[in-house]
C-alpha cells in the first residue's frame, strides 16, 4: 500500500514537474514574439575575377547605341549628295554586321550661322561624333570647342577648319594639288586648239573662307602665273561665285555682254563651270571651241558636259569616299579609340576628260577601305 503510495507521489511530481517546464517554454515564446528581431549582418563574399578584354570590332560594337552626326554645308549642290551617299552607304555595311548605329544629316544651306546652331543642337543631344563638311573654316569654331569639351570627337571632311587641334582627322582632297592639275589642263587645251597668245581667260573662285576654295585658287596660280608673268595669259577676269551655278551665269553673262574676245574659263567647281557653259551658250557661242571650260567635281552633270566635248576637263575628287571614310573614322576612334598615324587623309584625285569619263569612278565612287584602319 505503502509502496503504490509513494510511487504515485513521484509520478504526480514528475507531472508538476513537466507542467511547469511547458508553461516556462511557453511564457518564453510569448515574450519573443512581442520582441523585434535582431538585425542580421552578413558579410559580402567578394569573387576575384579577371575581365576578358575583347576590342569591339565591326562585328562586335561598342555597348548602347552609336549616334553620329553628319553636316553637309549644301545639300543643294549634287557634289555633297555624293559625300552624303558614301556616309549613309558606310552605316548600312555597319548595320549588317550587327552594329547599332544610326546617322543624323544636317543641311547648312551654305549659312555659317545655321551651322553653328546645327552642331550646337548636336552636341546638347549628345551624339558620339561629329563629321563635318564647313560652310566657313572659322565661323564654326566655337561650337567645335564645345563639342571638345564635351568630349566628342570630330571630323572634317572635304573642307577643313582653320584649327586642327580642333578635329581628330581631315579626310579630303589635296586641293592645291587638284587646282594645278585643272590649270595644268587648261593648258593643254589651250596648246591643242590653236588660240593665239595671250590666252585671255576668266576665273571663277568659290566661297571665301572655305579651304577648298582658297587651296584651288593657290594651285591655279601655282601653274598659271609664270605664264602670266611671260605674257602668254592674259587674266580678263577674276571673280567669285560663291561655287554656284546661278552666281556663273550671272558674272559671265554681264563678262560676255562687255566683250566675247575670252579663250578659256577655269571655275573652283562644275556648278560654277556649268554656269558658265550657259552663258555661253546663250551668248551665241560654243563651249568647247570657241571657250574652253574646265571644271572641279565631277559631278554627273559636268561629266555629261566632257562627254558632249562642252567641257574640256573636271576633277574627280572622292567626295562619296570622303563620307564613307569619315563615318569609319569616327566608328573606330569610338569602338577601338583609332586616331589616325597622320591628321590628314586624302581621297584620290583623277583629271577627268572624254578619254575616261566612263571609267574614272572606278577609283573615286565605290568603296575602299580606310586607309591605316586598325583590323577587324
Amino acid at each position: 500500500m505503502r509502496l503504490s503510495r509513494i510511487g504515485a507521489s513521484k509520478t504526480a511530481a514528475i507531472v508538476i514537474v513537466v507542467v511547469v517546464i511547458v508553461a516556462a517554454i511557453a511564457g518564453l515564446a510569448a515574450y519573443m514574439s512581442t520582441v523585434p528581431p535582431a538585425p542580421t549582418t552578413t558579410t559580402p563574399t567578394t569573387t576575384a575575377t579577371t575581365p576578358t578584354e575583347t576590342a569591339p570590332t565591326a562585328t562586335t560594337a561598342a555597348p548602347g547605341k552609336i549616334t553620329l552626326a553628319l553636316f553637309i554645308s549644301n545639300l543643294g549642290n549634287p557634289y555633297f549628295v555624293m559625300m552624303k551617299d558614301g556616309a549613309v552607304k558606310a552605316i548600312e555595311e555597319l548595320k549588317s554586321k550587327g552594329v547599332n548605329i544610326e546617322l543624323k544629316v544636317y543641311d547648312a544651306k551654305d549659312d555659317p550661322s545655321l551651322q553653328v546652331n546645327q552642331i550646337e543642337t548636336a552636341v546638347s543631344e549628345g551624339v558620339d561624333a561629329i563629321l563635318v563638311n564647313p560652310v566657313h573654316k572659322e565661323a564654326i569654331q566655337p561650337a567645335l570647342e564645345k563639342a571638345k569639351d564635351r568630349g566628342i570627337p570630330v571630323v572634317t571632311t572635304d573642307r577643313d577648319v582653320a584649327n586642327p587641334e580642333l578635329r581628330l582627322v581631315f579626310i579630303g582632297t589635296d586641293n592645291v594639288k587638284g587646282g594645278e592639275l585643272a590649270a595644268k589642263a587648261l593648258i593643254k587645251a589651250l596648246e591643242e586648239s590653236g588660240k593665239s597668245k595671250p590666252w585671255k581667260i576668266v576665273i571663277l573662285h568659290g566661297i571665301p573662307g572655305t579651304t577648298a576654295a582658297e587651296d584651288r585658287k593657290k594651285g591655279f596660280h601655282n601653274v598659271l602665273d609664270s605664264y602670266i608673268e611671260k605674257g602668254d595669259i592674259e587674266v580678263v577676269a577674276e571673280e567669285i561665285a560663291n561655287f554656284r551655278r546661278d552666281e556663273a551665269l550671272s558674272k559671265m553673262e554681264s563678262l560676255l555682254a562687255k566683250t566675247k574676245d575670252v579663250d578659256a574659263v577655269i571655275c573652283a567647281n562644275d556648278e560654277m563651270a556649268l554656269g558658265a557653259i550657259q552663258a555661253i551658250e546663250g551668248a551665241g557661242l560654243t563651249p568647247g571651241k570657241d571657250i574652253i571650260v574646265v571644271g572641279y567635281d565631277a559631278i554627273p552633270d559636268a561629266v555629261k558636259a566632257v562627254k558632249e566635248g562642252k567641257m574640256y576637263a573636271t576633277m574627280a575628287q572622292s567626295p562619296f569616299l570622303q563620307g564613307y571614310w569619315a563615318v569609319y573614322a569616327a566608328y573606330y576612334h569610338i569602338v577601338k579609340d583609332w586616331k589616325p598615324s597622320a591628321d590628314f587623309i586624302p581621297t584620290p584625285l583623277v583629271v577627268v576628260t572624254s578619254e575616261n569619263a566612263d571609267t574614272f569612278q572606278e577609283e573615286t565612287a565605290k568603296p575602299q577601305p580606310l586607309p591605316g584602319a586598325p583590323s577587324e
